[in-house]
């Protein structure tokens, strides 16, 4: 049994009293259940197929403590927290905020939300709500998921009611605080669009400079019949700290979902996507672009599975490492037995900015049907030397010259980004990391 197994389980049978809803048998009996479900699991390891390439051991050897906000060990006062502090773009005026884990009113805004959109904390619900999260917090069986549902003490349920178009996006952002002790801090979204309904989400995972521990982030999609849905996930967290991501998405007839995942920051990231086509017509977008630089391990895991037919799916993942920098990919596409009339393409292109730099890519097709389009491509290499000499050739230095390209590679990805502050956000993240030729280490700001 790991170290961190072992203090979890410790924590877990002696405070999970403190935890919301144990006034309520179903809870604390779910959050049992969940427990028991990482337990069985464990924690992974690289003798696992689809861990063979990140090695966890400095998360397994830790001693994250899962009840900070119980248990008194933040060390950032809330009040004294402002959203500039984070260096975030401003584009909406729908912000959602927790810190370590717990929501934040004084610098959440939503007093403007229209008719139609529900937000519901996820502690409200467990205290005094109805039987819904319980169903959430029952679904998953991997080890972090149910890591998640065991711990979870808070997050947000956003609800669109059918016919609903939200026309200004909800910016839901997760903070790391500063805290006296490595902390896990447990991210819970869940988004809800009914018939009809359209709006964009998008999840950013952050931190304060100084911050450290550990996040274990889950977020769930659904949309109905004919609804429409932008997703884009931001991770930047500090350079202390690990990450942990799950997302779940399930597109019904006629609707669509587009997630984005864009992976920045922290030492250990791992961000699984899975999502599941399960109505006639349903169709779904998943794209990413991550940045590995110096001590930084990034990796994406991705499964669209096709469950009915004529459905389609279009996948775009990028990697740029650099330094000592490790990325991996793995996407897997599932088309199930007589699922006819799919369309589906996978592209994962992987950029190396140095000889110490790692990227291993596995792109997968599983296929049990036989009317189908299906494609897919990986590609590792290294910046274009004709195209650095046509640059050289022209008074550019090399350092520019190697950035300029650099972010080039990367611009399709963020180009898919219908908001215009954000998407400029995250062009002048690109460009800064890149500035001397090879990725540098996100800026601690105080």
């Amino acid at each position: 049994m790991s170290v961190l197994l072992n203090a979890l389980t410790d924590q877990f049978r002696e405070h999970a009293g403190e935890l919301p809803g144990t006034r309520r048998p179903q809870v604390v009996e779910v959050r049992e259940q969940a427990f028991s479900r990482f337990e069985a699991a464990g924690m992974p390891t690289i003798k696992l197929e689809d861990w063979k390439y990140t090695d966890i051991r400095t998360l397994r050897d830790a001693e994250y403590i899962a009840l900070g906000r119980q248990r008194g060990h933040t060390d950032t006062a809330p009040g004294a927290l402002t959203l500039s502090e984070l260096s975030l773009p401003e584009f909406t005026p729908h912000v959602v905020v927790f810190l370590n884990g717990e929501f934040c009113s004084r610098l959440s805004t939503l007093d403007s939300l229209p008719a139609g959109v529900k937000f519901t904390t996820i502690e409200s619900l467990l205290q005094h709500g109805s039987v819904e999260i319980l169903e959430h917090m029952s679904r998953h069986d991997a080890a972090f998921p149910s890591l998640n549902s065991a711990f979870l003490a808070d997050g947000v349920i956003i609800d669109l009611a059918p016919e609903t178009v939200l026309e200004d996006p909800i910016h839901v952002i997760f903070v790391n605080a500063r805290t006296l002790a490595p902390q896990l801090n447990t991210a819970r979204l869940i988004i809800n669009g009914r018939r009809n309904s359209s709006a964009t989400i998008v999840e950013s995972h952050c931190g304060v400079p100084g911050a450290q521990g550990m996040t274990n982030a889950l977020t769930e999609i659904e949309v109905n019949d004919g609804a429409s849905l932008s997703h884009y996930r931001v991770q930047i967290d500090q350079p202390a700290t690990h990450h942990i991501g799950s997302v779940f998405v399930t597109v019904g007839q006629d609707a669509a979902v587009a997630t984005y995942s864009f992976a920045f920051g922290g030492a250990i990231t791992r961000i699984d996507v899975n999502a599941d086509l399960v109505g006639p017509g349903a169709s779904t977008v998943v794209n990413g672009l991550f940045m590995a630089g110096e001590n930084q391990h990034i990796d994406h895991h991705t499964r669209i599975r096709h469950q009915v037919g004529r459905t389609r799916s279009t996948e775009n993942y990028k990697g740029i490492a650099g330094g000592n920098g490790r990325g991996v990919f793995n996407g897997k596409i599932i088309v199930a037995k007589d699922a006819q009339k799919i369309e589906a393409t996978q592209s994962s292109r992987n950029l190396l900015l140095s000889e110490g730099a790692e990227i291993d890519t596995k792109p997968e097709l599983e296929i049990y049907a036989d009317d189908v389009k299906c494609t897919h491509g990986a590609t590792v290499g290294q910046l274009d030397e004709d195209a650095l000499f046509y640059l050289r050739a022209r008074g550019i230095d090399e350092q520019s010259a190697r950035s300029i390209l650099t972010v080039a590679f990367a611009a399709d990805i963020a180009d898919g980004v219908d908001i215009a502050p954000l998407r400029q956000w995250l062009e002048q993240i690109i460009t800064a990391r890149t500035s001397d030729g090879g990725v540098k280490e996100i800026e601690n700001r105080d």
